[in-house]
């Protein structure tokens, strides 16, 4: 399910929830703000999402906020999956992603943001709203790339097994080489609040999937007893991949294309019987 989808679905579940507590029917509120019955029961139960207009007659009669859509992710341009530049990061930003990996979101404060930058509370404000919309930012750059690498990868295989070697290996780079980004991603996202909190949530979840869908074209529907839920070691990856930001530098910093190919190794063991 795409985040849209899901994000449709809980507004139109709202909207049915406020239609009925007021009495009012199907077809009458759909004359109302001038749609069909049958379009307005595809909203409610998230099968479709009517227009800007439409949403705010519904919204207006029903007095049920719209939440805005999230923007799409800012992605860093990368040439190839596997190589990494420097991110060009403005001030702000960085003294956010230092402090929030250092101190963690609530233990940083927007006036140590504003110290380690060199600028003026007054001045972070003027950059960014409030200390959760920067960590928004900085989640959604970390997720975008994260998950436009890891397609990348799959897209750059022929076959499911090197599509299977391809992700594990970007996954690994990427908490390598975006080690701060990758730590505040998987560490910090339980600060984030409302809408962005399942907006994040989903982009974790189209991340699991990705590996889901291919540890199932690898094993083609193989049941063996004994043999993991394919749902299962798709979590078992992901969830040792991203857990190399916590013991990387005590482990001797090893080499990210060695450690990738270790990996890719534990990964096929765990996915092939």
């Amino acid at each position: 399910m795409t985040g849209r989808r899901a994000h449709g679905a809980a507004l139109g579940t709202r909207m049915r929830a406020a239609r009925v507590a007021r009495g009012l029917g199907l077809r009458e509120l759909a004359q109302q703000v001038g749609m069909s019955p049958s379009s307005l029961s595809e909203f409610e139960h998230g099968k479709s999402r009517p227009g800007p207009a439409r949403l705010a007659a519904l919204s207006a009669a029903l007095e049920v906020p719209v939440e805005q859509e999230a923007p799409a992710p800012v992605v860093p341009a990368f040439g190839h999956w596997r190589e990494y530049d420097a991110l060009p990061v403005d001030p702000v930003s960085r003294a956010g992603l230092e402090l929030f990996v250092e101190r963690g979101y609530h233990g940083s404060t927007v006036r140590m943001i504003a110290e380690r930058c060199g600028m003026t509370v007054a001045g972070v404000y003027h950059h960014v709203p409030s200390k959760h919309d920067l960590l928004v930012n900085l989640m959604r750059r970390a997720m975008g790339e994260m998950i436009a690498r890891g397609e990348a990868a799959r897209a750059d295989a022929d076959g499911p097994r090197e599509r299977l070697a391809n992700l594990v290996e970007s996954l690994v780079l990427f908490h390598v080489h975006r080690m701060p980004w990758a730590y505040l991603a998987t560490n910090e996202a339980r600060a984030l609040e409302g809408a962005a909190a399942t907006e994040m949530l989903e982009a974790r979840r189209r991340m699991r999937q990705i590996f889901e869908d291919v540890v199932v074209e690898c094993r083609g529907g193989a049941t063996q007893p004994g043999l993991v839920p394919d749902r299962v070691t798709a979590r078992a990856i992901v969830t040792m991949t991203i857990s190399i930001p916590d013991w990387y530098a005590d482990g001797g910093r090893p080499d990210p294309d060695v450690l990738a190919a270790q990996y890719v190794a534990l990964a096929e063991d765990m996915v092939y019987p």
